[in-house]
């Protein structure tokens, strides 16, 4: 993926047109928030559907991988819900549609998973928060003998390019105390995280369980579960400690006690897949790192479109959240962290 992120120009009546001609489906739409895609939810007399329209740059391989990737968690019965994309009445997962400027662009229509986003369920509690880790241990598990050529192309929020995505937007920011502290946190990862990359295990991870990306089920605190985790258009072969740090770092975001809602992530994660000794020391790194990229790239992309609005919704979280990163001592959030992954046995 680029780092271009404008919408693809389709009116919803021409989407409407689209989706009759291609699934034969009429309904209404309403529209879905999205970073790079168009994104519809369909309502229709025979149920609720969403209907995608990917980013001009968007490559069919890697919306291949993305349906071969959720017939394999399906398989595997990773999650209580997932869903594989919907065949066309031309019998193909993924259609091509022109916008009026001649630019093609791949669609998808997939099956509407009932529950509510994360980001609208309060409070966060550390159940939810360690099955969110858990689920995304089983998914790292049910992908771990995964391969696709789309996983080797290049992606922007692939952590293992972290250091030359922050060096390329981190001139966009808009203070020098902006970028001090972004520069504070490249080196403890240049310090901490370098020196032990050849030995972190990688695997297929889905890089992005951001509160807009995790659905929930249930209704009370104590009873609530992790239903499915969508969107899987960052996915990538990286390593496999990224998977818990970045939906950790998201967790944070407007917490007191953010290395509490970390902890539950990490804990939940390790319970099903165990972290390493060296995963456990780079974790902290790979949190901030991830936080840092998102001010970073979020810098950029509102410098090409300004007035979406989706682009800024945990900007200011998130440096609030690294101004009190910075606070934490790396052995304390080591530490921390190490305690959260020993077994009760461990512990007496």
């Amino acid at each position: 993926m680029t780092a271009t992120c404008v919408l693809p120009a389709f009116s919803i009546d021409q989407t409407l047109l689209i989706v009759r001609d291609l699934y034969g489906i009429e309904g209404t739409l309403n529209a879905l928030n999205g970073e790079r895609d168009l994104n519809y939810l369909l309502i229709t007399d025979g149920g609720r559907f969403v209907f995608k329209i990917a980013n001009r740059n968007e490559s069919y391989a890697m919306l291949e991988c993305q349906h071969l990737v959720l017939q394999r968690l399906e398989a595997d019965n990773v999650m209580p819900q997932q869903a594989s994309s919907i065949k066309s009445i031309n019998q193909k997962v993924i259609e091509t549609v022109t916008s009026d400027d001649g630019i093609d662009h791949f669609c998808r229509l997939l099956p509407y998973i009932e529950g509510r986003l994360l980001s609208e369920v309060d409070p966060h509690t550390p159940a939810l928060l360690c099955d969110l880790g858990r689920t995304l241990a089983k998914l790292d598990q049910s992908l771990l003998d995964f391969t696709h050529q789309a996983l080797h192309s290049h992606l922007l929020w692939n952590m293992g390019d972290v250091l030359d995505t922050l060096e390329r937007f981190k001139s966009l920011l808009a203070s020098d105390a902006k970028r001090a502290l972004i520069e504070h946190f490249e080196v403890e990862f240049r310090n901490t995280v370098l020196p032990l990359q050849e030995g972190l295990r990688k695997g297929v991870i889905h890089n992005d369980a951001n509160d807009n990306n995790v659905l929930v089920s249930g209704n009370l605190a104590g009873q609530q579960r992790v239903s499915s985790i969508i969107d899987f258009g960052d996915m990538v072969y990286s390593w496999l400690a990224v998977e818990p740090a970045v939906a950790a770092a998201y967790a944070m975001l407007d917490k007191d006690r953010p290395l509490v809602a970390a902890v539950a992530v990490i804990k939940g994660y390790h319970d099903q897949l165990a972290l390493t000794e060296n995963e456990i020391k780079v974790l902290f790194d790979l949190i901030c790192m991830r936080l840092c990229m998102s001010v970073c790239i979020c810098a950029y992309q509102q410098s090409i479109e300004p007035d979406n609005a989706y682009l800024r919704i945990s900007e200011q979280p998130a440096w609030d959240l690294l101004h009190k990163l910075k606070s934490i001592p790396h052995v304390i959030a080591h530490k921390t962290f190490r305690d959260a992954c020993k077994s009760d046995a461990d512990k007496n």
